[in-house]
């Protein structure tokens, strides 16, 4: 008798016990978020599936793809199943009524989870446009125009509704092209209202002889050396790669510090260096080595390096499992020779007769990627055709 009710519980718990969810929908549907979000580092679609009886099935989970949650509802009721959906789509509205913000300090860092203890993961300079998904305690995770994700302290960003951000995109702005310099106070011969990088984007209040007066995302107001900026439309329509200029401003940049997680002129780590110097010829990089090694035009090379032109992105890393592991990357100025970010900006030579040489860089080499030339799109998007910047009636 003592062993009846155990086993009476162990025949109602296994036969409650849910069904598992086919092996063939669970791929169908892993297939469907793979095409939306082929790395989580750029997008959000994590489902889960369960089957409570029967052909019911539950999805849950959060995306920030509506048209990925439709196409997986989609493809479950083809496949004979009826659908509880409790899949979220981000940003809440309910939650999130001001879906844009603009980063409103000199460099804002985006971190790995919503504390100032986590991993930083990027950055993003003054008068960034983001995609604002998710709040929690303070912290914003928002999207940035190389669509990478991450989590920022609210208070370095200024959230905007679709009507500002329009507004914002049609304003008047300047963009920074020094390497980093002061925002003076409005008024007066003396103060320091904030810390600008190269990059930074901001909206003009007034004209003067050597000033222009501009206002900071957060309202602040201040005036910039009429020589350090340039108009943002007429810069972002004009500026294109170019190699001799990536040069002069990457060796303007040698001995600056590395950062991990860093993109800006402050510090920076070896994707974050390549992606200032390209933003400076109005071209956006996704974020990481890993991500830049997936666009432009594969070049073949010999030890010879004849056919790699200065700008060519060089890619170093190892092979695990038999598929290339990409973990750091350089720029190529010619003469055998890569700037790159490792410690700090350095020039090194793929010649081992050169006193810079660096037999690491020379053993590590897996690839070259041409992106000077390669037509914008996501991966190498040329800023003036990026609808978070311009207004444009057919924007998404």
């Amino acid at each position: 008798m003592r062993f009846l009710i155990p086993l009476i519980l162990l025949f109602l718990i296994s036969g409650c016990r849910p069904a598992t969810v086919p092996s063939d929908i669970q791929i169908g549907v892993d297939s469907i978020a793979k095409a939306f979000v082929p790395d989580s580092r750029e997008g959000i679609c994590d489902i889960g599936l369960s089957m409570p009886e029967g052909k019911k099935i539950i999805i849950k989970g959060e995306t920030n793809f509506p048209e990925a949650k439709s196409d997986i509802i989609k493809y479950l009721k083809n496949s004979g199943f009826e659908v509880y959906d409790s899949l979220s789509v981000i940003p809440d509205t309910i939650v999130i009524k001001k879906p844009w913000g603009l980063v409103s300090v000199s460099v804002c860092n985006i971190k790995k989870s919503p504390s100032h203890s986590s991993e930083l993961l990027s950055q993003a300079i003054l008068g960034t446009p983001v995609k604002i998904l998710k709040k929690k305690s303070g912290w914003l995770l928002v999207q940035t125009p190389d669509y990478y994700i991450g989590w920022v302290n609210s208070s370095g960003i200024a959230e905007l509704n679709e009507k500002e951000i329009t507004r914002w995109k049609r304003s008047e702005r300047v963009i920074f092209i020094k390497k980093s310099g002061d925002i003076l106070f409005e008024s007066g011969n003396d103060g320091i209202l904030s810390d600008i990088v190269s990059g930074a984007i901001l909206e003009v209040t007034s004209r003067q002889n050597l000033y222009w007066g501009v206002v900071l995302p957060d309202g602040r107001r201040g005036k910039l050396n009429k020589a350090d900026v340039a108009d943002f439309k007429q810069w972002s329509s004009s500026a294109t790669p170019d190699a001799d200029k990536f040069i002069l401003f990457s060796k303007s940049l040698l001995g600056s510090p590395y950062l991990w997680g860093g993109t800006s002129t402050k510090a920076m780590d070896c994707s974050g260096f390549v992606k200032t110097i390209y933003f400076t010829g109005g071209t956006i990089l996704a974020r990481d080595a890993s991500l830049q090694n997936l666009y432009g035009t594969k070049i073949s090379y010999s030890s010879s390096y004849e056919t790699l032109l200065p700008g060519d992105l060089i890619m170093f890393g190892s092979m695990r499992e038999g598929k290339e592991r990409i973990t750091h990357v350089g720029m190529y100025i010619g003469d055998t020779e890569v700037i790159h970010c490792s410690g700090m900006v350095r020039i090194n030579s793929l010649d081992s007769t050169r006193t810079n040489f660096s037999n690491y860089l020379k053993g590590t080499m897996m690839g070259v990627r041409r992106v000077i030339r390669t037509e914008s799109g996501k991966g190498v998007e040329h800023i003036a055709k990026h609808n978070w910047y311009h207004f444009q009636d057919n924007q998404n």
